[in-house]
């Protein structure tokens, strides 16, 4: 999976969008909005088969069970995403973070590649480099 030509561009954008789309579980959770931003950059998928298939926090458990490190571990397997440490994450790479939730959230690298952003029900989140938990390179 690479990274299209005009990528920061188009995660500017995600971001611009994820800003005021309202949380929804399936639709933009930490998850999809992650995923939302590697479709963004690369223009393929990595949760397409997934897509629809839950739209409240229990059926979200039911697919992403309870480890969400694993569950994007796994998925960043599947297109090729090397993990990396937290450090060395770069724009537009995928973070787990502590998000102060005992499953933590999903977030991206943003253009400073500093924070990340994730989606959360009181809203859009910034996070700190100090509570990245795990991080996967994209493209």
């Amino acid at each position: 999976m690479k990274r299209l030509p005009d990528w920061e561009r188009r995660l500017a954008e995600h971001f611009a969008r994820s800003a005021v789309k309202p949380f929804a579980w399936g639709v933009n959770d930490c998850a999809t909005n992650a995923c939302d931003a590697v479709l963004a950059m690369t223009g393929e998928d990595p949760i397409l088969g997934l897509r629809g298939t839950y739209s409240d926090e229990a059926g979200a458990l039911k697919i992403i069970g309870e480890d969400l490190g694993e569950f994007a571990a796994g998925i960043a397997k599947s297109i090729g995403a090397k993990e990396v440490r937290p450090t060395f994450a770069r724009r537009g790479d995928v973070v787990l973070v502590d998000n102060r939730d005992p499953r933590h959230a999903l977030g991206t690298v943003d253009h400073t590649g500093r924070c990340a952003l994730c989606v959360l029900e009181k809203g859009l989140l910034r996070v700190g480099m100090q509570r990245w938990l795990r991080a996967w390179q994209i493209g």
